[in-house]
């Protein structure tokens, strides 16, 4: 799909160790014959390397991306899986990790980075101890999930919002939407173009991705 999606013209790519992709990732850019400056290459770190394995995990990204840099990298979480019953650790574990992404920064391993699927508590916490503030957060936003408040928030400290899943699930059926489908209709576009214009008047960068 990645190599389908350059022939038609995507210039972002969206992956994550835990996709367990960044190694067909590389191939396909490489086969692509498009120039790696003009992709932008997303990659996240999954809570089990959060810690003191943070940077070993960026390392091993950039390897199996074969490229010294990825334009945007994501905590992927705000903690582990037991996160509810040790806020205490992953609240460690969530300082420890945005260092590592810091020192990736400054280092030029990263040019940007953020964090992913965090509430308005994770980033104010963040934003109270991080040296590099966190310039993009990826967020599940689509009309049947706004989350108007933390947009709010976020675009109060000038944190850009990446939308995921910005036409939502398939089983959600948002696409055949009763209301969406009358504005479609009525400005002869279909419902995910009405969707994905929402969300960039809102000023979100939306990221669409295949069912397949």
């Amino acid at each position: 799909q990645v190599a389908a999606g350059l022939a038609a013209g995507y210039r972002l790519v969206d992956t994550a160790s835990h996709y367990g992709n960044e190694g067909e990732v590389a191939k396909a850019l490489k086969q692509s014959g498009v120039a790696r400056g003009d992709v932008k290459l997303v990659t996240k770190i999954w809570y089990d390397d959060m810690g003191d394995r943070a940077a070993e995990a960026i390392r091993g990204s950039l390897a199996r991306l074969d490229t010294d840099y990825v334009d945007l990298l994501l905590m992927h979480f705000p903690g582990s899986i037991n996160s509810l019953q040790d806020p205490e650790t992953n609240g460690r574990l969530r300082r420890q990790t945005w260092k590592a992404m810091e020192d990736a920064y400054d280092a030029g391993a990263a040019r940007a980075i953020g964090v992913a699927n965090f509430t308005r508590r994770h980033l104010k916490e963040l934003l109270g101890s991080c040296r590099v503030p966190p310039a993009v957060i990826q967020m599940e936003v689509h009309p049947y999930f706004q989350q108007v408040e933390l947009i709010e928030y976020c675009q109060s400290k000038g944190i850009q919002v990446m939308a995921q899943s910005p036409l939502a699930h398939g089983d959600l059926g948002l696409l055949d939407d009763r209301v969406l489908g009358k504005i479609a209709a009525a400005h002869g576009v279909s419902p995910a173009q009405v969707s994905l214009r929402w969300l960039l008047q809102l000023g979100l960068a939306p990221v669409a991705f295949s069912s397949s």
